[in-house]
């Protein structure tokens, strides 16, 4: 499954087994975005606070999460909003 995200205002995309997506909590899937958007770029120094909005994952938009980095390479996902799920 391919998972269309924005990290911090920066957009990218994620592909994991469906299998795996299928048992995660929307913090966990933000928290491993937010993993792959800092090991997808180096360069920069991550930040206390990755704002990351799971923006298609299976057709839905799972909305907005704070994502802090507790321990390094720890991240926590806090959900900021999530749309009403249609049925």
């Amino acid at each position: 499954m391919l998972i269309a995200y924005t990290a911090n205002g920066a957009p990218g995309q994620m592909g994991l087994p469906d299998t795996y997506v299928e048992d995660l909590r929307p913090e966990d899937l933000a928290e491993l975005v937010a993993s792959d958007y800092w090991r997808h770029h180096p360069s920069e120094t991550p930040t206390l606070v990755t704002l990351v909005h799971l923006e298609e994952v299976d057709g839905r938009n799972l909305g907005q999460f704070e994502v802090r980095r507790d321990w390094r390479p720890v991240y926590t996902a806090t959900a900021l909003s999530t749309p009403a799920l249609q049925d």
